[in-house]
């Protein structure tokens, strides 16, 4: 016998309440300290592309065997309005095509009205952030009819550290969030409705997002198997056939990627920028090392204290989230209707499954990037969402004070979370600058220090994040990493510090030899040069 789906509940007072005290906290966190986190090494491109700014003149301009102070570096992330959109859009899809230009190109107009300080291009994404809660509840409305699971659901999503840690940071991916809750209702919209007007603008949501991040590739493939699973075909007379709503999806979907050609031609064109900038994810990594990491990651969008997957206090309260996550999908299996539990589901799984298949076959790292599971994660919010509400407002007395716990504690977890993070100079997500704050402490506290280190890999961001922390006596002496390192010291003014900031082993060998003194490990890919010979 084919079990009825329990229907949604509707909105009481006190979910009300919980909702908007949870609302009006993540407005605080979004905003509060937004320029206290290291302004990283993403973030400085993301400065550069707005503004036009190309690194290849970043290395032609100061990487040319001199002294470089902070403010030449700055300079680099500062506003040029004799540079148009042209040189926007050509410089990124050069250097970057993997970063679509949508949100370079809202961020250009940004910094021309409030500036280009770390508190106005981090404000943007508070902005797409704040719009991802009001798209969460539209998606909600749009998937269980339900105000009560809606609220719930952007109650958990305001207090997500995961989500409000991306809010506060200049890059897309907050916009990314929003565009893919967006495409989403539209979907399900257009599916109800059926007129052309709904599926043009399902077709420019998915557009939007192509142009904002590639991965919406992922979120529309997902969006395919739902509409397959829920009426795309039929079968009849012993055959299969693709119904009104199947050929609608397809071709709207088709509309959208042909209005992303354009930027199609970068892609093809730089495919080797591409291949180079995003070799790091087909890099392998130990399994032990891969689950951990993904455990970690969806942990993550409930409590999030910057631990690492060593720490053995993480996994006491880690493992029951992931439990909590899987139970949420496995009960709106059984008990949302089939139009909603698949939706969710494929949302979810389809993503996710699309990265990790790659990783198990041909090796490489993309599954464990937080940033590429954002559609997963806010399926994961909608099957939450529907679980404690359901559990709390529909089921009755019974168990009702448990799950009211539950609620409960993973508010006050998101809140405690964000509480911690909002005080810290620096987070996981920084990535390869998580220690630049400490570095900067440390050429602070020097005397008249200079900073020896070149061009290659990451340098050139870290180099420029680093000059956001710097006291205005700290220098640059800054060479390109082709060729034999050769400073005499005549080229260094006097200095009682002198540091190398990454550099490899070959070239702070040359560097002792050429000034004569050895070097000491500091630490953070830092050394600095003894006094004595």
């Amino acid at each position: 016998m084919k079990r009825r789906a329990i229907r949604p509940t509707a909105l009481t007072p006190r979910l009300l309440a919980l909702a908007l005290v949870a609302l009006l906290f993540g407005l605080v966190f979004r905003t509060i300290n937004i320029d206290k986190k290291v302004y990283w090494h993403d973030e400085v491109y993301t400065s550069m592309e707005m503004t036009a700014q190309r690194r290849s003149e970043v290395v032609e301009q100061l990487f040319t065997g001199r002294i470089v102070t902070r403010e030449e570096l700055q300079a680099f992330q500062r506003f040029r309005p004799e540079r148009g959109l042209g040189e926007l859009l050509t410089s990124l899809g050069r250097e970057d095509p993997q970063h679509p230009p949508l949100y370079y190109l809202i961020g250009r107009f940004w910094v021309r009205l409030f500036g280009d300080s770390v508190v106005a291009m981090r404000s943007l994404a508070v902005v797409f952030g704040l719009l991802l809660l009001v798209c969460a509840y539209w998606l909600c409305m749009e998937l269980f009819q339900s105000p009560a699971i809606a609220l719930m659901t952007v109650g958990l999503l305001a207090l997500s550290p995961y989500h409000v840690l991306y809010a506060q940071e200049s890059r897309e991916y907050s916009m990314w969030a929003a565009l893919i809750m967006a495409s989403s209702a539209l979907l399900l919209r257009a599916l109800r409705l059926g007129t052309w007007p709904h599926w043009a603008l399902y077709a420019l949501s998915i557009s939007a997002g192509l142009y904002t991040f590639l991965f919406t590739g992922l979120v529309g493939i997902a969006h395919g198997v739902y509409v397959l699973l829920n009426g795309g075909v039929s079968y009849k007379w012993e055959k299969w056939r693709i119904t009104r709503a199947g050929i609608a999806y397809l071709g709207w979907s088709f509309v959208a990627i042909a209005a992303f050609a354009p930027w199609l031609y970068f892609l093809v064109k730089y495919r080797d920028v591409l291949s180079n900038t995003t070799s790091w994810a087909r890099e392998s990594l130990p399994m032990w090392i891969m689950l951990k990491a993904s455990a970690l990651n969806f942990s993550r969008i409930l409590m999030d204290f910057d631990w690492n997957s060593d720490e053995f206090a993480l996994w006491w309260l880690c493992i029951p989230l992931l439990v909590l996550e899987v139970y949420a999908l496995i009960f709106m299996r059984r008990n949302a209707p089939h139009h909603v539990w698949t939706f969710v589901w494929t949302l979810t799984l389809v993503p996710l499954l699309i990265l990790v298949l790659p990783d198990l076959i041909m090796g490489g790292q993309r599954s464990i990037v937080g940033r590429y599971l954002v559609p997963s994660f806010l399926g994961l919010h909608l099957a939450i969402g529907y679980l404690l509400t359901m559990k709390i407002e529909a089921f009755g007395a019974k168990n009702r004070k448990f799950w009211q716990a539950i609620a409960l504690s993973l508010f006050f977890l998101g809140f405690l979370s964000n509480v911690v993070s909002s005080q810290a100079e620096t987070w996981w997500n920084k990535g390869i600058s998580y220690h630049i704050p400490a570095i900067a402490r440390t050429l602070n506290e020097a005397n008249q220090p200079i900073v020896i280190s070149d061009d290659f890999g990451i340098n050139i961001g870290n180099l420029i994040a680093l000059s956001y922390r710097t006291n205005d006596d700290v220098r640059f002496y800054l060479f390109p990493h082709q060729g034999i390192v050769n400073i005499s010291p005549s080229q260094l003014p006097n200095s009682p510090d002198i540091f190398v900031f990454s550099l490899p082993e070959e070239d702070r060998n040359q560097i002792q030899i050429s000034l004569g003194k050895p070097l000491e490990e500091v630490g953070w890919y830092l050394w600095k040069m003894s006094s004595s010979n």
